[in-house]
């Protein structure tokens, strides 16, 4: 494992499974890798830096800029809201450790062969570089959001030569993960181990943002690249003995998942549910997860059958909820969002979103993009007009929410679909 990727000396690790570690050999020509511009997966786009230079240079340059206590305080009661986009102030910063994400290896002369078959990303074996991705079923519906992490010293001190990586997942996960991976083994000449998170030789999992990559730590076992889901966030792998940051304290846990909110990007099956969620709703085409390119894997035919038709209808987005307080509690995750007529009741028939999890007045929601936005996805368009306003039920009575879309976002989806489509 590379003892930094970030601007520092690079020098031995112990940034490696156990039954690897006494082979371990002195790292050399480790890189900070950043998240490419934005366009269809593959393994010769991305931009890499040399550890020389300055990290604070490597950070995305298409920075969203949103309200600083939009996120740390409720709103007051109000009978309207605006549908413009947030785009006002500085976004926040911090450093969050994430003890809910774990790690697997996978190594062996087989390994990237047989990870090609079961993820939506290519896995080239000349790729050293980590990248996001996700497992399907055979229907086309999400398994697990996953990092998988990969460098050049992890494949000559666990590969022993040959392709190896890390995959992060939700901690709860872990054994599905394994077990699905072992079911697919065969004859494949792979092997699978939990990575420690504790103890000597343990590797932690941090979440960075903002302007706080620039006081990440440099010593041995700190190594982290740009998080491809959205602008100006950092993903980062610790060893237990490192001092993360210097001279800031790091956050609590619950900071990352608003940040994680705001931009709208659900993580783990709580969000992502497994077997029943679809990629592009959960935006993970959008997030450099999918290669449209690439061969068969568990899952493709779906996924390529959507991609040729050129249509998504619904996607995850950041939401702002209203008049929520100690009698407001949220709803629970699947409650249906639905139009408000000008009493603010809820109108009757079809729902056009679906709650997903919130802290405060900040969530996500699944949304039908031509009903609850002002994005046009087909020809014949959608219900969507100004000034309109939707809310949920909740014990304590109505809940307004307001979709979110970041330029960032709306480019990223007109990018990738190529349908020239433009807000109203």
């Amino acid at each position: 494992m590379p003892s930094s990727l970030l601007p520092a000396s690079i020098r031995s690790s112990s940034y490696i499974c156990n039954t690897c570690r006494h082979g371990l050999r002195p790292l050399q020509n480790a890189r900070l890798v950043q998240g490419r511009a934005f366009g269809t997966a593959s393994s010769a786009d991305y931009n890499i830096r040399t550890r020389h230079a300055p990290l604070h240079d490597q950070r995305s340059r298409a920075v969203v800029r949103t309200p600083t206590n939009l996120y740390t305080q409720r709103f007051a009661k109000s009978s309207s809201y605006s549908t413009t986009t947030l785009t006002s102030q500085p976004s926040d910063s911090g450093i969050a450790a994430l003890p809910h994400r774990r790690l697997v290896s996978l190594s062996g002369p087989d390994a990237a062969k047989f990870l090609q078959g079961l993820i939506t990303n290519n896995v080239d074996p000349s790729r050293y570089r980590p990248f996001y991705s996700a497992f399907l079923d055979a229907r086309g519906r999400v398994l697990w959001d996953v990092f998988i992490w990969t460098w050049p010293e992890l494949s000559a001190t666990i590969g022993k030569g040959h392709w190896a990586c890390y995959i992060e997942v939700d901690q709860g996960e872990v054994e599905a993960l394994k077990k699905h991976l072992k079911r697919h083994k065969l004859r494949s000449k792979i092997q699978i181990e939990d990575v420690d998170s504790e103890g000597e030789g343990g590797v932690n999992v941090w979440a960075a943002w903002g302007s706080t990559i620039e006081t990440l730590s440099n010593e041995d076992g700190v190594t982290g690249f740009s998080d491809p889901r959205a602008p100006d966030m950092y993903r980062v792998l610790a060893d237990t003995n490192c001092t993360m940051t210097q001279g800031i304290e790091p956050v609590a846990t619950e900071a990352y998942h608003i940040q994680r909110f705001k931009y709208g990007i659900p993580e783990g099956p709580k969000e992502i549910t497994r077997e029943s969620a679809l990629p592009m709703e959960c935006n993970i085409d959008l997030s450099q997860g999918i290669d449209f390119k690439k061969g068969c894997y568990v899952g493709q035919e779906l996924t390529i059958r959507t991609k040729h038709t050129g249509v998504v209808r619904k996607r995850i987005l950041p939401i702002q909820l209203y008049n929520t307080d100690a009698s407001n509690a949220l709803p629970e995750s699947g409650t249906d969002i639905k139009q408000l007529d000008e009493s603010g009741g809820i109108k009757k028939g079809r729902a056009a979103g679906k709650f997903i999890a919130g802290i405060g007045n900040v969530g996500l929601a699944l949304c039908r993009l031509e009903n609850m936005t002002s994005m046009k996805v087909s020809a014949e368009g959608g219900s969507w007009k100004p000034g309109m306003e939707f809310g949920m039920e909740t014990e304590g009575g109505v809940v307004k929410v307001k979709p979110v879309l970041h330029d960032w976002f709306v480019l990223r989806e007109r990018d990738l679909w190529d349908k020239k489509r433009t807000r109203i």
